[in-house]
């Protein structure tokens, strides 16, 4: 097992060593903590836990290179023992988001239990900074983050795309379709927009949030879905438009008309929006993202 954190505090080796002893749940004698740009000649290397620390610069202190032998029993997984030491040495300690494709995600783990999602830099170089960009809850550790929802935390989820699916099954069953054919750039659209809709169908599920950026994009997405239908060869006009409709009647159920007086305001527009489409005329029933006060 290997862990790899990096805290905003930055603990004494001695500290350290407790702090991993504890996490793990192993005597403090079974754990050697040492400098990764030190001498490592006197290190025990047959120590159950080791860890090479950087003093690392920016919104971190140190970043901690934890490995556990197999003489350990049930060692904690990486996000457990995240969340275990922040406890322990009562400050937030950050480590990557595995469920994510994206080498910007990170989970910051507080003191209190809280885990916040986060976006970083990190250079990977000690002398370079380590910087918490934005994180999507207020983490009193870093001031500096803005607090606002990550875009690309939502468009990794996966959802199930029932509609698009069947689509694609009817009108490219091989799924030889060339990427830029017609067939293939209707699923494209559908696929963007039935995200949008089986989240709100599911009441924004699992987080209960989503970016208004990102809804905005999606609306944009319904937009070019109409021009691409419009355009329909007649292979593609009657699946295109059966799977628009099956979407679009779950997008109504979960919003409301309000003559886009909602949208209007949150894209500064006033009344522009009426020239659009009919979605951007409606109101999700829930607003998923924080509204100002």
């Amino acid at each position: 097992m290997q862990y790899d954190f990096w805290t905003v505090r930055g603990p004494v080796p001695e500290e350290m060593a407790r702090a991993l002893a504890d996490v793990v749940g192993v005597p403090v004698a079974d754990v050697d903590v040492a400098d990764l740009d030190g001498d490592l000649e006197g290190r025990r290397w047959d120590a159950p836990v080791l860890c090479g620390y950087e003093v690392r610069r920016g919104d971190v202190a140190l970043y901690w290179d934890v490995w556990i032998s197999g003489a350990v029993p049930n060692p904690p997984d990486p996000a457990t023992a995240a969340l275990r030491l922040a406890a322990v040495i009562g400050g937030t300690v950050l480590h990557s988001a595995d469920d994510m494709p994206n080498p910007s995600a990170y989970m910051a783990c507080l003191a209190d239990g809280r885990v916040v999602r986060a976006r970083v830099d990190d250079p990977e170089e000690p002398d370079f900074l380590f910087t918490v960009d934005a994180v999507e809850d207020p983490v009193p550790d870093l001031p500096g983050a803005r607090v606002h929802l990550l875009p690309e935390v939502y468009w990794s989820e996966p959802i199930d795309l029932p509609v698009t699916t069947a689509f694609a099954a009817e009108t490219d069953p091989d799924a030889i379709a060339p990427a830029q054919s017609r067939a293939n750039r209707a699923r494209e659209t559908l696929i963007g927009w039935e995200r949008l809709v089986r989240r709100m169908a599911g009441d924004w599920g699992p987080t209960g949030r989503y970016p208004e950026e990102s809804y905005l994009e999606d609306l944009r997405t319904r937009d070019s879905l109409a021009r691409r239908l419009a355009d329909a060869p007649p292979a593609l006009e009657e699946p295109f438009a059966r799977a628009a409709d099956a979407l679009d009647e779950v997008f109504r159920a979960h919003s409301s008309d309000d003559g886009g007086e909602f949208l209007g305001r949150v894209t500064k527009s006033g009344t522009a929006v009426r020239d659009r489409g009919w979605w951007w005329q409606r109101r999700p029933r829930r607003v998923p993202w924080p509204q100002p006060r």
